[in-house]
Parts: structure tokens; sequence; C-alpha cells
């Protein structure tokens, strides 16, 4: 009678004030950034470690994509302002109108990429180097087309008057998404770009 009642005590778990959506969030976030430090070390790993040039004369396009970076960055305070401009009658107007600009300018972003795939002047078969270039970008590109989905959901709900003061968890998710996929191709493509060639 006496071991039974020698049992282990029951564990609290510990508890925080963070919304369980955001503490998803953050895990998945952290995830993420595992996932892009990997191809980030391999990229360094090629050039840095073992010198490997890019294919042939070819030079990365810095100038060109600087533009692309630009559009990208102004997209993440647009995707900011439709958060600022949540109104308590929840018409969600001027949400929507954020969100729309934001997603095409993310449309814009993801078009330039594809068209500079399209004129790069080398494959993913040609080097070791062009694979983690087209690799790196074209997972940044997969975050991109993820975030314009959800921008259409998040549009889709503001016309539906979802959004509030009060209930705009979501809204945030979606926003603060937004800006990992800013913030990872500002590093990108100051490491990838930016970065001598040689």
């Amino acid at each position: 009678m006496a071991a039974a009642d020698m049992s282990t005590p029951k564990i609290q778990p510990y508890k925080t004030n963070l919304n369980v959506c955001v503490m998803g969030l953050i895990i998945f976030l952290v995830s993420e950034l595992a996932l892009f430090g990997a191809f980030f070390m391999y990229y360094a790993n090629l050039r840095l470690a073992r010198g490997v040039e890019w294919p042939g004369d070819f030079h990365i396009p810095a100038e060109a994509t600087s533009i692309n970076t630009l559009i990208l960055v102004v997209s993440s305070f647009t995707c900011e302002f439709a958060l600022l401009s949540l109104d308590k009658k929840g018409k969600g107007s001027r949400v929507f109108a954020w969100l729309f600009v934001t997603f095409i300018l993310g449309s814009i972003f993801l078009g330039l990429q594809v068209y500079e795939y399209m004129t790069i002047g080398f494959t993913p078969q040609d080097t070791s180097v062009g694979a983690i270039f087209f690799s790196l970008t074209g997972l940044h590109g997969l975050h991109v087309f993820v975030g314009l989905l959800l921008l259409g959901l998040g549009m889709i709900r503001a016309v539906r008057g979802r959004w509030s003061p009060d209930n705009h968890v979501g809204l945030l998710g979606i926003s603060v998404y937004w800006h990992f996929v800013d913030i990872v191709w500002v590093i990108l493509f100051a490491v990838v770009y930016c970065l001598p060639s040689s």
C-alpha cells in the first residue's frame, strides 16, 4: 500500500503565453532555417573550401537581380502594412489592398526569377556550383510560391471580414512567414550574387 502512494509526481508542462499557432510557426521557421543553412554550408564548401568557379566566363547577374531584391524587400513592407491597417469594424478593405500589392510584388519577383533561369547561361547539370545555385534559388522560389498561396488565403479572409485586431493570428503568421522569406533572400543575394565570382 505504501508503494502505491510513492508514485512519481506529475510533471506540469512549461506554460508560455504564446498562441499555439505562433509557437508552431516558430518551430517550423527554425526547421526551415536549418534546411537553408545546410544548403548555404554546401555552397560555402564548394566556393570557399574547394574553390569551385562559376561555369566558363560566366558572371552572376547581381545588378539585374538587385532590382528583384528591391521588389521583394518592398513587399515585406506592404505585408506589414496589411497588419497595421486592421480596423475594429472588420471591413478588411485596406488589409485586402495591402495583401494584394504584396501578392503582385511577390509574383513579379517569382516571374523575374524564372526569366533569370531561362537566360542565365548554364544549367544545374553543368557544374556543382550551377547545381547549388539552382537548388538554393529554387528552394527559395518554392517558399515564395507557398507565401503567395498564403497571401491568397489572407485576401479571401479579408474580403469576408475575418481579420480584426482581436482575431488576426493567421494574418500575423502570414506576415512573419513572408518576412522570413525576404530575410532569407537578402542573405542569399548577399552570399551568392554579391560575393566575388572567383
